[in-house]
């Protein structure tokens, strides 16, 4: 009775929308990993190895299918004494290339550290290593409803994604006035700007950062900073199947 994968997105009855999910396949792939049709045939074979005395032991085999609402976000859905569950990040790039995310969430072991640095530097362009994530601090960090409900990384997450674009469409309008050419003939690569066409002509993240600081480009703010605030449209509906083969000592249990 699973929901088809063509039926998506799917309008529960309740109203919640799923927006995507490939149920069969998940199933079909757990049942291959753990040679179900042989589970079963070991299992039958130890019916009939217990009813003729050759064992005390049988096996029994659990199957297990869930989809669960996670990413606790869309303003319209959720809040907490009517404060809405947007989440943000903001970010300051520094003369030296590093960079500092501040975000309204708090790790309490789940990685968040790695999780965002890699998210901004595929992003933007940095290491992961030169990028310091900071959260929880109040004095400093940008408004956001914390972590909970796995939520961090596709609310919190997206917001770091988001800001993070911020960062790199300013450095592309810096990376083509080093250039000199016009902002449409740049195109990001990786970490950094190359000219369209002529690939041998670029300007890293790291050198844009410092031109951000040290020339007054026309039309240009100094600095190379942004934040985002974001409000998800959705939940996200992660899914996944459970098989638990158990051997039982039918004396002690």
């Amino acid at each position: 009775n699973f929901i088809k994968k063509e039926q998506f997105p799917y309008q529960s009855a309740l109203g919640w929308e799923y927006d995507s999910g490939d149920y069969h396949t998940a199933w079909d792939k757990a049942l291959k990993a753990v040679d179900y049709d042989g589970l079963r045939a070991e299992q039958a074979q130890r019916v009939e190895d217990f009813k003729a005395g050759k064992t005390r032991k049988l096996m029994g085999v659990g199957l297990s299918f869930f989809t669960e609402i996670v990413g606790a976000g869309p303003v319209k859905n959720c809040d907490i004494l009517g404060l809405g569950m947007f989440d943000s990040c903001e970010i300051r790039i520094h003369p030296t290339g590093s960079a500092i995310a501040r975000l309204g969430t708090i790790s309490q072991g789940q990685g968040h550290a790695t999780t965002f640095a890699q998210i901004l530097a595929t992003e933007i362009g940095l290491p992961a290593d030169s990028i310091t994530i900071e959260e929880g601090d109040t004095d400093t960090a940008p408004y956001g409803l914390g972590t909970y409900g796995s939520r961090s990384t596709p609310v919190a997450g997206a917001a770091t994604a988001m800001a993070g674009r911020k960062i790199r469409a300013k450095a592309q309008m810096i990376a083509a006035y080093l250039l000199e050419v016009h902002d449409d003939d740049v195109e990001f690569d990786v970490d950094r700007f190359v000219v369209k066409g002529a690939p041998e002509k670029f300007k890293t993240m790291q050198e844009i950062a410092f031109a951000a600081y040290n020339q007054a480009i026309p039309g240009i703010e100094p600095g190379l900073e942004a934040v985002s605030y974001y409000d998800p449209p959705n939940m996200t509906y992660p899914f996944g199947a459970y098989v638990c083969v158990m051997d039982i000592d039918v004396d002690t249990g």
